[in-house]
Formats: structure tokens, C-alpha cells, sequence
């Protein structure tokens, strides 16, 4: 059987450890200075080093011919160590070790001196595992272990372990590594297994392992067995499941900058030459993402580091520059709906076609939903049914075919207003509600009396909840093209594409109804809403 490659190419002294510089140097300086201290704790994400840099501390603080903290690799320790021989260097896995008793078994041979080596060294993995219990057992092992005992804690999880233990270790913080590093490392291995791989190769698979070195060397021999000596970036796609970065910075940059034809053309290039539209899809999704928060802060960049060498860094700092955030947002919107369609298209490159297109060109409302439009004609809406009127006024039902409301000045259909999504705050909703009801009055100014005696009470996203005193308010409101003209109008104010959802006080759980609105009201206006409700109603008012 054929030994894994993070295992046959596991560093054996500092001087071959890649990354993590700034803990190497402290522990190395720390050893110099003889100041070996009697408890460490390693934290940090998976197969960043932590028990291989364990092993390493635990064989340099015993090498007998130590020179500038590098082991010898000759004496005795050090080949009892390297050959996992050593009876001295104890490794215990908590995760399968977690009650009590284990760490009192522990704590009954910790006074025995070591039979070999100068220390003894425990390295417990996965320390946060252990129990209450055990924590509370090598607490008190921890507080004055003995002279020629130094322990090893290590651990993904870190704030599952006690502050008493962390307080009485010396911390250490292991990072993700930049790609540079495993892109490193992986060279020297494929020189070594005689592998011919390219450059993008590699960097595909340092991107994949997410800074995990130990996962960067099992992908690379999962590439190795399924191609043996001659890897393509094609076999590295089919097995990690992801495309070549410079495609997806490629068709970012066609999109952002509108060239619609030449984005088409990559798409079905892509599908000819054998390519996963959703693996690609899901790549190009992830680099719009690092541009969005590039373009927010470039601080933001430390949350992708691992995913990009700085020459990429600094090819997508200037590629942001002549874009803007809305649009962006816009184009990561229609790829998420596009990716969720890619498997159950008959052309599988048609909803990422159709999401581009959308995401360079302006449409008509009435056939993309995300575009306001302004339009010269009439829009006639339909009356529901009435299930409640007020007992204020006496009502006389109109013929039927005088039902229709016919509105000011509708919304238009040549402007090219694209509002982007985003969540809204429904206190800037309700700041702007007045100056919703002048500007929808020239469009349609029954419903901007309706929405007189209505308020926004709740937002979820881009989602605004507003509430109706009565039902037959609902009904009209919820109409599709008096909703449509609501949503567009608010959304104009709120430079936002937004959604409506109407309810009734009722069903909101107001008990009381929002006179507050209404008793401000000049004789004026409330005449004006009782005129728009006899319009709405198709009604008018008997007298006695």
C-alpha cells in the first residue's frame, strides 16, 4: 500500500515547514533562549500545521545536536521520534479518549521520568472534545505539572475549551494558508513523484484545499491516480468540481462591461469543449462575490486571501474600479437564479444566457421584472367585489360599466431605471411614506388615498409588510397593477427593487386603527379620500 503523500512529505524540522512563519519563529527563538514553556495550545482550521508543528516542537526540545533550532536528524531522539518509536512522546486523540478516567490515568504516570528522551511530551488532539470532567482533571495537571513534562494541546474549536485551560498555555493562532505557500509545496512534491503538472493545475487545487495544506496534498493524489503522470487542468475540474480562476475573472469582466455577445460566445465555447455549466456557474458566482467585497472595503479581502495570489488580488482591485456596486449585486442575483435552472434545462446554456442578457440590457416591465418604466397611456383597473363599506356615508351602487378607474399618469415604459436588490429598513420605509403619497398620486390617485390610512409595520429583505384598515383596502391595493405602480413607486424613492405583501390590521394584530393619520387630516383631504372611494367603489353618496 502506497503511503498518502501528506504523510511521506510531512515536514521534519522547522526549516521545512512552509507558512505559519510567525509561530515557527517564536517557538524557535523560545527553544534558543531556553524558555520551553510547560503547556501549548494550538488553534486553528484543519491541515494547518498544528500536530505536524506539535511533533516537530516535541523532537527539537530533545535533539541532542540542536543548531539554530534545527534537529539533527542523526541522534537517537530524533530517529526515535521520526520513526514514532519513542515511548516519551505520548499522542492522545480526545475525540476517542474524552471521559475521566483517561486523563486520571494520565496524571498517574506523569510523574514517572521519561526512559529516553530529556522530555516527556504529550500532544492531545482535538482537545476540545474531552468532557467536563476531564477538563477539570488535567486543569489540576496543568497548574504545576512536572519539570520534565511539557504538554501539546491542540484544537479546531477553540472556544470550546475552558478559559482556565486556555489561561494557563501559551496560545498559538494557526492561519489559513495563502495559496503562494501551497502552490509551494505542492511543486516540490510533484518534482519529487516525477508529475508533470501545470501551473494553473496547481493553483486550482491550492484553491480548492479553502488554506489546508494537508488537503491541498490529498487532492493532488487523487489528480495523481486518476491521471498518473500527466495532469491537465480538465482532470483536476472533473475530480475538485471547479473551473480555471482566469475563466471566471474572463466572463466577469465581459458581463460588467456589457459585452453580452462575447459572454455568449464563452458560454457555449465552454459547453463544446466538455465543460459543467453549474461547476462553472458556481465559479464565476464566488469571483463576482470577492469583486462585491473588494468593492466595499478592500480590507474585506482577508475572508478570500486563501483563494487568490496577490497578482489576482491585484488584478481584481483594478477591475472594480470601473464598475459599480449595484451592479454587481444585480448580476451575482440573476447567476444564483440561473444556477438553480442550469439541470432541468432542455439547453443546458440557456439560463445562463438569458442571465446575462438580463443583467447587461433594460427591459420593459411588464416582461422583467426588476426594471420601472414610465408610460404616456391609461391603465384601467378592474373593481373587486366590496365585502365591507363604511357605515359613515350612504352608498349608491354605480351602473357596472362605469367601474373603472382611470389613472392620471401612469408609471412610463421607456425609462431604463434598473434597481438593483437589497434589504430595506423599515425605518427609512417609513420616513419616505408621505413623499410615497405625493408621488403616486400623478399616477393613480385613488390608491394614494388608500395608502393615507395605511402603514408599513414589518420588513423582511427587500419585503415590505404594510398594513390596511379594512379588507375591501386589501383587495384594491393587492390589485396587480395598482401593487405593480406601488412597488415601483417606492422602490424609485427607495433605490431599491422591492416587493409588497398587504395584510389587514386585523390579521397583523393591530387592535386599534391608525386614526392618528386620519384626525390630522384638513376637511379637504378627507373629502378628497371619500371622493377616491366613491371612484374606487364605482359609487355615489344618496342624500336624505
Amino acid at each position: 500500500m502506497s503511503e498518502t503523500l501528506y504523510r511521506k512529505y510531512r515536514p521534519k524540522n522547522f526549516s521545512e515547514i512552509i507558512g505559519q512563519k510567525h509561530i515557527v519563529q517564536t517557538l524557535s527563538n523560545a527553544i534558543k533562549n531556553n524558555r520551553v514553556a510547560h503547556a501549548y495550545l494550538f488553534t486553528g482550521p484543519r491541515g494547518t500545521g498544528k500536530t505536524s508543528i506539535a511533533r516537530i516542537l516535541a523532537k527539537t526540545i530533545n535533539c541532542h545536536d540542536l543548531k539554530d533550532s534545527v534537529t539533527c536528524e542523526k541522534c537517537q531522539p530524533c530517529q526515535l521520534i521520526s520513526e514514532n518509536k519513542s515511548l516519551d512522546i505520548i499522542e492522545i486523540d480526545a475525540a476517542s479518549n474524552t471521559g475521566v478516567d483517561n486523563i486520571r490515568e494520565l496524571r498517574e504516570t506523569i510523574g514517572l521520568p521519561p526512559t529516553a528522551l530529556k522530555y516527556k511530551v504529550y500532544i492531545i488532539d482535538e482537545v476540545h472534545m474531552l468532557s467536563s470532567g476531564a477538563f477539570n482533571a488535567l486543569l489540576k495537571t496543568l497548574e504545576e505539572p512536572p519539570a520534565h513534562v511539557v504538554f501539546i494541546l491542540a484544537t479546531t474549536e477553540i472556544h470550546k475549551v475552558p478559559a482556565t485551560i486556555i489561561s494557563r498555555c501559551q496560545r498559538f493562532d494557526f492561519t489559513r494558508l495563502p495559496i503562494e505557500n501551497i502552490i509551494e509545496k505542492l511543486t516540490i512534491i510533484a518534482k519529487a513523484e516525477k508529475i508533470a503538472v501545470d501551473a494553473d493545475s496547481l493553483e486550482m487545487i491550492a484553491i480548492a484545499a479553502e488554506g489546508g495544506m494537508r488537503d491541498a496534498e490529498s487532492l493532488l493524489g487523487q489528480v495523481i491516480a486518476l491521471e498518473d503522470k500527466n495532469i491537465t487542468t480538465k482532470e483536476v475540474e472533473e475530480i475538485l468540481g471547479t473551473t480555471d480562476r482566469k475563466f471566471s475573472a474572463e466572463m466577469a469582466g465581459m458581463i460588467l462591461t456589457k459585452d453580452v455577445t462575447g459572454a455568449i460566445a464563452k458560454i457555449n465555447e465552454f459547453l463544446q469543449d466538455g465543460y459543467d455549466l453549474q461547476i462553472f456557474t458556481k465559479s464565476l458566482v464566488n469571483y463576482l462575490r470577492q469583486l462585491m467585497l473588494l468593492k466595499i472595503n478592500p480590507e474585506l479581502k482577508k475572508h478570500f486571501a486563501y483563494e487568490a495570489t496577490q497578482d489576482q488580488l491585484a488584478k481584481m482591485t483594478e477591475q472594480i474600479k470601473a464598475v459599480e456596486l449595484p451592479a454587481i449585486i444585480l448580476t451575482l442575483n440573476l447567476l444564483l437564479e440561473a444556477q438553480n435552472k442550469i439541470a432541468s434545462s432542455m439547453l443546458p446554456q440557456l439560463p445562463l444566457e438569458i442571465a446575462i442578457i438580463r443583467a447587461t440590457h433594460t427591459f420593459p416591465a411588464n416582461s422583467v421584472d426588476y426594471t420601472i418604466q414610465e408610460t404616456k397611456g391609461d391603465v384601467h383597473l378592474k373593481t373587486a367585489p366590496i365585502k365591507n363599506r363604511p357605515t359613515a356615508v350612504a352608498f349608491e351602487k354605480a351602473p357596472e360599466n362605469s367601474a373603472t378607474v382611470q389613472s392620471e399618469a401612469p408609471i412610463a415604459k421607456n425609462s431604463e431605471l434598473v434597481l438593483p436588490e437589497g434589504d430595506v429598513d423599515l425605518y427609512t420605509v417609513k420616513n419616505n411614506w408621505k413623499k410615497l403619497l405625493v408621488d403616486i398620486k400623478p399616477h393613480n390617485h385613488s390608491i394614494s388615498a388608500l395608502l393615507t390610512s395605511c402603514q408599513a409595520i414589518a420588513v423582511d429583505g427587500n419585503i415590505i409588510t404594510i398594513a390596511t384598515p379594512y379588507d375591501f383596502y386589501k383587495e384594491k391595493i393587492n390589485d396587480h397593477a395598482n401593487k405593480l405602480t406601488v412597488e415601483s413607486v417606492l422602490g424609485k424613492i427607495l433605490g431599491l427593487k422591492i416587493r409588497l405583501k398587504i395584510v389587514t390590521n386585523i390579521e397583523a394584530g393591530i387592535k386599534d386603527q391608525p386614526k392618528e393619520v386620519i384626525t390630522k387630516d384638513t376637511p379637504g383631504e378627507q373629502s378628497s379620500l371619500i371622493n377616491s372611494a366613491l371612484e374606487i367603489m364605482g359609487a355615489k353618496v344618496v342624500k336624505e
